[in-house]
């Protein structure tokens, strides 16, 4: 097995972290970014996935380790290449997602309004 590039786990900090930690984390991160600019709310989202609302929650946030299966579903879904929700999409000193800014144990740089809502 190829290791991880250690390029995209060092601009984030995860080079001490575990491997399936950092891509749940990115997953996740790309996963609600993707929903939430389509506007689709949690709900309808986790039924088009064919997975429950409190399931979705976890990935979202980087709590859950997904299978190929789910990874299949989520892309399906969200119209888009699988390798796309494993990649990291930006750096957190520029604006990078609130999922990993969570994981890294950082203020959330994108959002100022507090608490998730449903849909956006």
């Amino acid at each position: 097995m190829a290791p991880m590039d250690t390029r995209s786990a060092d601009r984030y900090g995860l080079l001490e972290r575990d491997c399936s930690s950092f891509l749940s984390a990115v997953f996740g991160a790309n996963v609600r970014r993707l929903r939430r600019a389509s506007r689709i709310t949690k709900t309808d989202f986790a039924k088009r996935c064919g997975v429950g609302r409190p399931y979705l929650d976890k990935v979202e946030h980087g709590k859950a380790n997904p299978t190929l299966e789910y990874l299949g579903r989520f892309a399906a879904a969200l119209d888009v290449d699988p390798l796309y929700l494993l990649t990291p999409q930006s750096p957190l000193g520029s604006g990078g997602d609130a999922g990993l800014a969570q994981f890294c144990g950082v203020a959330n740089p994108v959002s100022s309004r507090g608490g998730d809502t449903d849909c956006v």
